[in-house]
């Protein structure tokens, strides 16, 4: 995991924590960063990508504010679903881009905070069924692997009022 990342997350309050220990007294200390759900199985979950590794144009990762980090997973979302890559997380239907979409196609990306910390993109009509399919899902029951990764240099101004007061830095490069 990315130390800047993990810096963010636990500045933010997003890691979670397990502590393990057996009969001989051995203790085992374990982190799980928040995590990304391309689709409804176990095997979906993949870790989160760091914007400052994409290009995201916006903002710097050590600027964002979680509200920040919440639209730029949006977007990073957005690009994953143009490539094909993510799945509603109730239903299994593979979600698609189009500004004409049915009802029952559209889709949103939401933010979970309980035992589990992680993003997932799921379709409107499938958010009320959501809470069930998660109980009992622990990050550390989880093996994430490593998320596509997509050039947002590209990605269009956000046009929501908390980021439009934030400029593109100069320097994508660092």
């Amino acid at each position: 995991m990315d130390e800047a990342l993990t810096e963010w997350f636990e500045r933010e309050g997003l890691l979670r924590y397990r502590v393990l220990g057996d009969e001989q007294g051995h203790v085992i200390e374990e982190v799980r960063a928040p995590l990304i759900a391309l689709g409804p199985r176990d095997e979906d979950w993949v870790w989160t990508p760091n914007p400052d590794s994409l290009h995201y144009p916006w903002m710097r990762l050590h600027e964002m504010t979680l509200d920040d980090f919440n639209n730029y997973l949006y977007r990073w979302f957005e690009e994953a679903v143009t490539h094909g890559m993510v799945r509603c997380a109730n239903c299994g239907k593979l979600l698609i881009e189009a500004d004409d979409l049915p009802d029952a196609d559209t889709w949103d990306a939401i933010l979970i905070e309980k035992e589990l910390v992680g993003w997932l993109a799921v379709h409107f009509d499938c958010k009320k069924q959501l809470p069930k399919k998660l109980k009992g899902l622990h990050p550390f029951e989880l093996q994430p692997h490593a998320p596509p990764l997509y050039d947002l240099a590209h990605v269009p101004m956000p046009n929501w009022p908390a980021e439009t007061t934030q400029s593109a830095p100069t320097d994508l490069e660092n």
